[in-house]
């Protein structure tokens, strides 16, 4: 009965003393979210602020802060190629982008979510960004 209190009482210790090296400091902040988007990323866009988006749009992010846009189609082996720029502040991304068939320059502004997976926003003619909605998935 001895060697069994005995063989308890360690355990309990051990367990114990792991249970205080387990914990974390008070104050210690968590590893902040990744904040890139590089990547491709579909969805839809609408041609007004009213209408849900239905028209196919999709963003390549490259890590060196240029866009490649595509609407109307997810080929893009097709002419509706814009290029352009983006800056990310927080969750906040803003395009700005010119088509390459000669088009006119456009803008986007959009909130991402927590997972990097998910952005939806408004897109505008040159620097505005109040004409439709969109939403992207990457």
């Amino acid at each position: 009965m001895k060697s069994f209190s005995l063989v308890m009482r360690r355990a309990i210790a051990i367990l114990f003393i792991l249970s205080f090296t387990a914990c974390t400091k008070s104050g210690q902040q968590a590893a902040p979210p990744s904040t890139t988007i590089v990547g491709y990323w579909e969805g839809k866009y609408s041609d007004d602020l009213k209408s849900y988006p239905t028209n196919p749009y999709s963003f390549l992010f490259r890590s060196n802060g240029t866009v490649r846009v595509y609407d109307e189609t997810v080929d893009t082996g097709l002419n509706y190629a814009a290029e352009g720029t983006y800056t990310i502040n927080g969750n906040i991304v803003n395009t700005t982008y010119k088509y390459l068939n000669g088009g006119g320059i456009y803008s986007s502004t959009a909130t991402v979510d927590s997972d990097n997976t998910f952005m939806e926003g408004s897109w505008g003619s040159d620097t505005t960004t109040n004409f439709g909605l969109f939403f992207l998935a990457k």
